[in-house]
């Protein structure tokens, strides 16, 4: 990432907020948002959900909240929605992990908060409000990470640091 901002830094905390279509336009916010650097991905936004957790705990229900949040979020085009990522310290349904990311997770998700997305209760009647090609182009966008508090302290040595910095230096733009 050459850049990253939380939902407490003022103008990034309006950026990565957003609202629910439907029921009053309650407000809802990413945690972390910002740029990614380097490959593919160069340029491309994202925002994140951060959970600190040590185990499961109520991971489950709060990503399927998350996979409805960015579906709305991709329907409405926002700017940081290259990618959404679920950054957890814990691994969470580990009976289903390999189908957390795809269309039919998000269609549960989406389903399970039809009433504030479409403002329809009937799941049966949303079903028809739902998008497939949204679901399918979300599952393309979801990052799962599993960090561990040994991950945070893995960093560059100096020596490497300053490659990276004169190889940026040298093409103009800057390594952080």
């Amino acid at each position: 990432m050459s850049q990253s901002y939380t939902n407490l830094e003022g103008v990034w905390a309006r950026k990565l907020t957003l609202r629910w279509p439907n029921g009053n336009g309650t407000p809802f916010s990413y945690d972390l948002g910002g740029v990614m650097r380097g490959g593919d991905w160069d340029g491309q936004m994202f925002c994140a959900e951060v959970k600190w957790r040590r185990n499961a705990s109520d991971q489950g229900p709060a990503y399927k909240s998350f996979l409805a949040k960015c579906y709305v979020a991709l329907s409405q085009g926002y700017m940081l929605g290259d990618h959404y990522m679920w950054i957890s310290w814990a691994p969470f349904r580990a009976n289903d992990w390999d189908q957390l990311t795809s269309p039919q997770a998000i269609r549960e998700a989406v389903l399970a908060e039809s009433l504030r997305i479409f403002g329809i209760e009937d799941p049966g009647t949303a079903a028809e409000s739902i998008k497939d090609e949204l679901l399918v182009d979300l599952s393309e966008r979801l990052w799962l990470v599993v960090m561990s508090e040994k991950q945070e302290k893995l960093v560059p040595l100096d020596d490497w640091r300053g490659v990276v910095a004169n190889f940026y230096n040298s093409q103009g733009r800057s390594a952080w």
